[in-house]
């Protein structure tokens, strides 16, 4: 019997296989969301081995520390993960500006309108 835990992940994994976003901006929102998705995750690991992290079970305690040491970790990725939103935004603002701002004709300026310019 393989742990539900196992069959997420496999899940996760398949819509991931499954990604096709229709622009930048969803790329971003996606991005965004990370932070979320891996606090999930760390609070499914710690659900899962909570008995263990509390010492309620005859584990040797460097596997105790093992298991909180590899939960600390996803904490510590999951915030490093806000990150990204804010730089996403920072490198990309022009951009960004345009599509919450677009100038008027803004699809003038669409590459696929202009192929024959290229180089130029």
């Amino acid at each position: 019997m393989q742990a539900r835990i196992i069959e997420a992940s496999r899940e996760m994994v398949g819509t991931s296989l499954m990604y096709n976003p229709e622009g930048m901006m969803q790329i971003g929102q996606d991005f965004a969301s990370l932070p979320e998705v891996l606090q999930n995750l760390a609070k499914s690991m710690y659900e899962m081995t909570r008995q263990v992290q509390e010492g309620d079970t005859p584990m040797d305690p460097a596997i105790v520390d093992m298991v909180k040491t590899i939960h600390a970790g996803i904490l510590k990725v999951a915030h490093s993960a806000e990150d990204l939103k804010p730089m996403f935004e920072n490198y990309h603002a022009d951009d960004i500006k345009r599509i919450r701002q677009p100038r008027r004709n803004e699809q003038m300026w669409d590459v696929e309108a202009n192929r024959d310019y290229y180089g130029r």
